[in-house]
């Protein structure tokens, strides 16, 4: 409203002005009234001017205070983008720190399970070898067993038990897990496993490292084993790996809690 008013004001200044100057150039009329004619086309491009000059003026004006915003806005939004960006770096690094106390708590569980693991073989095998002791000779060689090479022995053919079950039956019959003399008498056996399955079982053997880690002995002698014939590529001496399987005529060991069959010799003066 106030531009168009403006506009106005400038119209009639323009024509005031435009009026004295032409009065010595304006022709005079015969008529009733004086009348003074002037050409409006200098008058109109005159006011056009002035217009379009005001015109721009405004919207220089307009456009500038749109820049200067649109600048602010920008500033605000890379402010904004920075904050965003600390926020979600801090986020990272606490996630990061969180999953790495997590790793290490869950490292720590798995090292406490294994030590519990551990403690719990130790005191097995440590019951089982008071138990041993105590296993007798027998005078009369009892009907299951039977003779391999010079020795007595019982050979599990269906039922598969861990170590500790294993050895704990050996004793209830007056026997031992397995300990293997010698090449020939290895021969032997595993001759006579072969009609077991085509020889595909695992057999467990009195021989294990719970006592020492790594130092592989007998339970019943508390000593060395007198033989050993090592599958390839083992013992692995893993922590949890402390008994001692006989797998196609060779020794691996393996976690005590594996399910075998196994081999017990009758116990001998």
């Amino acid at each position: 409203m106030f531009q168009h008013a403006n506009f106005f004001l400038h119209v009639f200044m323009a024509c005031g002005l435009y009026g004295i100057r032409a009065k010595d150039v304006c022709p005079r009329m015969s008529t009733d009234k004086e009348v003074c004619l002037v050409e409006l086309a200098p008058v109109l491009k005159y006011i056009s001017n002035n217009h379009k000059s005001h015109w721009n003026s405004a919207n220089e004006v307009q456009v500038n205070e749109t820049r200067k915003q649109l600048a602010k806005i920008e500033g605000q939004e890379k402010e904004t983008n920075d904050k965003i960006k600390v926020i979600h770096d801090n986020v990272d690094n606490e996630f990061n720190a969180l999953s790495a106390k997590i790793k290490n708590v869950k490292n720590i569980q798995r090292h406490l399970a294994s030590l519990e693991l551990q403690l719990q073989e130790t005191k097995k095998a440590l019951n089982l070898s008071v138990e041993a002791k105590k296993v007798m000779p027998k005078t009369e060689i009892p009907s299951q067993f039977q003779k391999i090479g010079w020795r007595h022995f019982f050979i599990e053919k269906k039922h598969k038990v861990d170590w500790f079950k294993a050895t704990s039956m050996c004793h209830k019959m007056g026997a031992h897990l397995l300990t293997i003399q010698s090449e020939d008498e290895l021969d032997a056996i595993r001759t006579e496993l072969k009609d077991i399955n085509d020889g595909s079982h695992d057999f467990w053997l009195d021989i294990n490292d719970i006592a020492k880690w790594g130092e592989f002995i007998s339970l019943a002698t508390g000593m060395n084993p007198p033989f050993l014939k090592w599958h390839k590529h083992r013992p692995q001496v893993q922590i949890h790996q402390r008994c001692v399987h006989l797998r196609g005529g060779e020794m691996m060991d393996g976690k005590c809690s594996e399910q075998f069959l196994f081999i017990c010799q009758l116990a001998v003066n």
